[in-house]
């Protein structure tokens, strides 16, 4: 099983360094806005659709709706998906239609369904572990409480201050409010999640959740980036904002590959084989 791992380890790495390389090779002329800076934008999303055909593997390895772990992956296998959901949908706006992408529009629906996910994966995640134990422990009790303060206080600095609000819409004053939130508390989830980790399977699940932590980590910087550039309309497809969504899609593919492996690994333990 360690060969179908560093297997499905080297496509995945094969196919982030293509793009990476692809990303290198525009970025001398990214304000002209040029087919392959397009295509791009277009398909780099591919890796997310990858990191989620992996996770509803390792989801269904695990149990699936009948085990928690196996929730937790299937909702961030879902929110993965909706990753690439929301950017063939804003591809369609930009490049089929020809139509200034509307804010809110149906990439958000995908978009902040995906954030949604991501919370119901991390809270099953960090239910998984056991996360109540943490609150017993001094050392780490006040984490819950200070990491999404932070992180809302960084996204309130940055994102939110001098924002005109449209209170003529609902819906977008949701989205503003909804979207910093969301994100600081599948973060925050995560966390504590890889904190209680040690006593899952005597701690064998501890890196694949480290890697999953960080992979929300780069989700949030990347979303937050976007959602600041586009406020102030300085996004532009195939800058540095695309290049860490890239990134994010590729540490969440392999950390589906850890709980993948794991999974494979304890089978062959409890059946007497030698990994």
């Amino acid at each position: 099983m360690n060969f179908f791992k560093n297997k499905l380890q080297i496509f995945i790495t094969v196919v982030f360094l293509a793009y990476f390389v692809w990303w290198l090779s525009f970025q001398s002329s990214l304000t002209d806005q040029g087919p392959s800076t397009q295509w791009f934008g277009s398909t780099y999303g591919v890796m997310a659709l990858i990191a989620s055909l992996i996770g509803f593997i390792a989801s269904r390895k695990w149990g699936g709706f009948k085990t928690v772990l196996g929730k937790a992956l299937l909702f961030i296998s879902i929110a993965l998906f909706l990753q690439e959901a929301g950017q063939l949908i804003y591809a369609y706006y930009i490049y089929v239609g020809n139509i200034q992408i509307p804010y809110p529009s149906w990439g958000d629906v995908a978009y902040y369904g995906s954030a949604l996910s991501y919370v119901v994966g991390a809270f099953f995640l960090a239910k998984s572990v056991s996360f109540g134990t943490l609150f017993k422990a001094s050392k780490f009790k006040f984490v819950p409480f200070i990491v999404p303060i932070i992180m809302l206080g960084i996204s309130s600095f940055f994102f939110l201050y001098n924002h005109q609000y449209d209170f003529s819409n609902t819906l977008t004053v949701f989205l503003d409010f909804g979207y910093p939130i969301t994100e600081a508390v599948y973060v925050s989830l995560a966390l504590i999640a890889y904190l209680s980790s040690s006593k899952l399977l005597g701690g064998l699940m501890k890196s694949a959740l480290l890697i999953m932590m960080f992979g929300f980590v780069v989700q949030y910087a990347a979303d937050f980036s976007f959602l600041y550039a586009s406020s102030r309309d300085s996004y532009l497809a195939g800058n540095g904002v695309d290049l860490t969504f890239l990134v994010a899609y590729f540490v969440a593919a392999t950390a589906m590959i850890r709980f993948l492996a794991t999974y494979n690994n304890l089978k062959q333990k409890t059946s007497g084989k030698v990994t």
